[in-house]
């Protein structure tokens, strides 16, 4: 009880902490699916499914499909290599392709697990000359809240930085940063939900003009079981 109180006060400061120059707020629903599946002990292939609602959760906005390999290097630490393929649909129809490369650092002390993931994109976007490259990094931390570790309370922050300046694209510095404030519930062996609110800050390159998007996130996590004929291999 007291950490969901906490999860509700803390939400509520950082809704009346951001400045008032945020012109713009919208009301969001996301709902990505992750579908993760080792191959062997060390190789590991991830499947990204993420719709997202707008237009306080009346219009369709985007989706993104972003399947990824990874591979073990040690106990704590990933490295990865992806696709994403991208459409957005409000104002207008736009689409993206990326490459992206990523490091993922994990670690578990008690309750606490930490993690840091790094990552870099080259985006392909339609009607935008050149590549737009975008450094992301996001800083996580969740803390199981039962003995049985069914239920845990998460936080994460993640800053997204544009490397390069396009015309009618991306402008080199700041782009966004999202913060995350809920629960995860673990469903099955298999599978976890994880919900609850997102903010979404949006650098506009003009301080009149920021955007701020508050989002219900909900996350499905499916981490199958590695593939039984290929154990052999490890």
């Amino acid at each position: 009880m007291k950490s969901i109180k906490l999860l509700i006060l803390t939400t509520i400061f950082l809704i009346n902490s951001f400045p008032a120059f945020a012109l713009e707020n919208d009301l969001g629903l996301w709902t990505p699916v992750y579908i993760k599946l080792p191959v062997t002990k060390k190789l590991q292939t991830q499947l990204e499914i993420n719709p997202r609602i707008q237009e306080n959760v009346s219009d369709f906005n985007q989706l993104l499909i972003r399947p990824s390999v990874g591979y073990q290097v040690t106990k704590h630490l990933s490295l990865w290599q992806g696709y994403a393929w991208i459409t957005n649909y409000i104002p207008k129809f736009v689409s993206e392709q990326r490459l992206w490369e990523q490091i993922l650092y994990e670690r578990e002390f008690g309750r606490w697990g930490l993690s840091s993931r790094t990552r870099l994109e080259e985006r392909f976007i339609q009607n935008v000359h050149g590549v737009p490259v975008r450094f992301r990094e996001m800083l996580r931390a969740q803390y199981t809240l039962d003995k049985k570790k069914n239920w845990a309370f998460v936080v994460y922050d993640e800053s997204f930085i544009n490397l390069s300046t396009h015309f009618r694209g991306p402008q080199a510095g700041v782009d966004q940063n999202r913060f995350f404030v809920g629960l995860n519930r673990k469903v099955t062996k298999y599978a976890n939900v994880e919900g609850g609110y997102l903010m979404q800050y949006f650098n506009i390159q003009s301080p009149t003009q920021d955007i701020i998007n508050h989002n219900v996130l909900v996350n499905l996590y499916i981490n199958l079981p590695q593939l039984a004929h290929l154990k052999s291999l490890d």
